[in-house]
């Protein structure tokens, strides 16, 4: 840093040449600036997140993300956090996530529309092979202090499920619905049994 003020440091990297190279900077040094506290880390989240859209190539974009999550996992405003407070709170974390999440799924699908039609078991496999890129944003979404079971059934869950259904391919439902009986706890499928069954 060599006395620089993370800000400064943060906004220089958003002047890197490619966009690639200059959002796995954005997504290294919004981390450092999080851990910093300079800046609520709401704010950073939702704009690296943001940011990170700007990468629509299917393998490139959800290796990003991952990377992303990683970056990030140790930094959200979840209950009970060092970064809760000014930095947001449980809500802001989940949607990090979320939103991570989703835009990891959306890409993960497009997998299967790249390339020729003769590549098609090929394609099917690497996406078979990737699913825990996106299956990690659940993992992390059943880690947070603040998912409660309440929590669990009023918001995360109706917007996973919501999520799910929306993206209508095979593949990815039925790894999601997999990923998401395994990682949360048994009783929040006990209280929300019902919800399950109707999505």
């Amino acid at each position: 840093r060599h006395k620089r003020k993370m800000v400064d440091l943060y906004e220089s990297v958003q002047h890197a040449g490619n966009i690639l190279p200059r959002l796995y900077l954005l997504a290294t040094v919004g981390s450092a600036y999080i851990k910093s506290k300079e800046a609520p880390a709401k704010d950073i989240l939702k704009d690296v997140g943001e940011l990170c859209r700007g990468v629509q190539h299917p393998l490139r974009g959800l290796f990003l993300r991952y990377y992303l999550s990683q970056m990030m996992k140790d930094k959200l405003p979840d209950t009970g956090s060092g970064f809760e407070g000014d930095g947001g709170d449980i809500n802001d974390a989940f949607d990090f996530i979320f939103n991570n999440f989703d835009e990891s799924n959306r890409l993960w699908v497009r997998i299967q529309h790249q390339g020729p039609q003769k590549d098609k078991a090929k394609r099917e496999k690497e996406r078979h092979d990737l699913r825990v890129l996106v299956g990690a944003n659940l993992v992390r979404l059943s880690q947070l202090e603040g998912m409660t079971v309440e929590y669990y059934s009023t918001t995360a869950l109706p917007k996973i499920l919501d999520h799910i259904v929306s993206v209508k391919d095979t593949m990815s439902q039925q790894y999601l619905f997999e990923s998401m009986i395994q990682v949360f706890p048994d009783e929040f499928h006990i209280k929300t049994l019902e919800q399950l069954l109707t999505a």
